[in-house]
């Protein structure tokens, strides 16, 4: 189940690319879109203490293409990747333990392979998990077909 600003999200098709589609159009997602968007970019780093200290060893996790890792979050402070540019960035966290799955994704054959295994980490078969689940990257392509064969 999908759903949109809280609400469940169904076009009534049983075409992915349909679905898709519409989801690409949907208002909401259009205007999350477009402020993400305007948001300027952060650089992060490691920064120095008032006296000269440095920080404690940060805990972070980094996802480069063809990977993907699933953290604990007791474990782990900040997940990420970069350079998405005709790639895809899945993030998939679960609500109830905080548990995140990110993957850097380069090829649409690994999907699904990619999302069962993430998935298989995150949630325990006899329970109801509530997950949080945000696709990054790619860029704005100026041509509206959508290619459902294949991916550059």
């Amino acid at each position: 189940m999908i759903f949109v600003d809280g609400i469940p999200f169904s076009t009534g098709s049983s075409q992915g690319i349909e679905d898709l589609i519409a989801l690409l159009e949907h208002p909401f997602l259009v205007s999350a879109s477009n402020k993400l968007k305007a948001i300027p970019v952060m650089k992060v780093s490691v920064m120095e203490g008032f006296r000269g200290e440095r920080s404690p060893p940060a805990k972070h996790v980094y996802v480069f293409q063809r990977e993907y890792a699933t953290v604990d979050p007791a474990l782990v402070e900040l997940v990420g990747t970069d350079e998405a540019t005709t790639c895809v960035g899945i993030v998939i966290r679960n609500q109830k333990t905080g548990w995140t799955s990110i993957a850097h994704v380069d090829s649409p054959e690994v999907v699904d392979l990619g999302l069962t295994q993430m998935l298989s980490l995150l949630i325990d078969q006899n329970s109801n998990a509530e997950l949080d689940v945000h696709i990054v990257g790619t860029f704005e392509d100026a041509v509206t077909n959508v290619w459902p064969q294949s991916c550059p």
